[in-house]
């Protein structure tokens, strides 16, 4: 499949950058564009998700698939990964099924665990299947029949970034239907015998329960030369609670 993608930068210094379930490319721009100081930066939009086409199939190896599509397109040999929560499994696999074409790897708020439907996953999947954005008539309106599934403003200004206007009325960015159906497919648990040894660092919001205390063993096992760091208060978005730092940890890990 061919992927939306925004660049950043130039020269063959590569940084993909893989955003998480339900985002899109242009929720990390600010940030692409600070790493674009040292690095060629590449954002695509997932299958089903922002820009990219839409697919009644979607899975963690469709994804991988697509990233090599993009790679080869752009001749991209070597790549820097960073990637958030669904963006972070991608990642983690791509590295560990293609250990020689990433350089170094982060993953921002994601363990090798099995992934759980989670309240606010659920709020929005009702959300995709039960609003009818065909009779809308204003984003006001539309604002008002999301917020009976999605309560927390913030989660709702995010699902709203994910609606467009066209000359035929209100649609999804998103692929709704393939979203709901293979949910699933995109949470599995990381099962490999395979290693990346190169360096890996894995950050995590300290006010998130994404990555415990005990998936870090699991974490070593996989990636023997990962660095675990904590942003203290962070949630599970933690390059948006506090971007600045956020972006002072990647940048001191990839300039290494």
């Amino acid at each position: 499949m061919e992927l939306f993608y925004r660049e950043y930068g130039s020269g063959d210094n590569y940084l993909i950058i893989l955003h998480g379930l339900f985002g899109m490319s242009d929720n990390w721009a600010g940030l692409a564009r600070k790493y674009s100081e040292t690095h060629h930066v590449i954002v695509p939009d997932a299958r089903n998700h922002g820009r990219s086409p839409h697919s009644p199939e979607f899975s963690l190896e469709l994804m991988m698939d697509d990233l090599n599509e993009l790679f080869e397109k752009l001749d991209i040999k070597n790549v820097s990964i960073l990637g958030h929560s669904m963006g972070g499994r991608v990642a983690m696999n791509y590295a560990l099924t293609y250990p020689k074409r990433v350089n170094k790897l982060i993953v921002a708020d994601m363990s090798l665990k099995k992934g759980k439907l989670r309240p606010e996953h659920k709020a929005i999947l009702g959300a995709l299947s039960l609003v009818n954005l065909s009779n809308k008539k204003s984003y006001a309106e539309i604002e008002k029949a999301l917020s009976r599934f999605v309560n927390d403003k913030r989660r709702l200004q995010f699902v709203l970034k994910n609606i467009i206007r066209t000359e035929n009325g209100f649609v999804w960015k998103l692929n709704p239907g393939s979203l709901v159906r293979n949910i699933g497919n995109v949470m599995p648990e990381l099962k490999t015998t395979n290693r990346y040894t190169k360096p890996t660092l894995f950050i995590r919001g300290g006010a998130s329960d994404f990555v415990l205390e005990k998936d870090e063993p699991a974490i070593y096992e996989h990636f023997p030369n990962a660095d675990i760091q904590t942003m203290e208060g962070a949630s599970h978005w933690l390059h948006s609670d506090n971007p600045e730092l956020f972006s002072s940890i990647v940048l001191d890990f990839l300039n290494d």
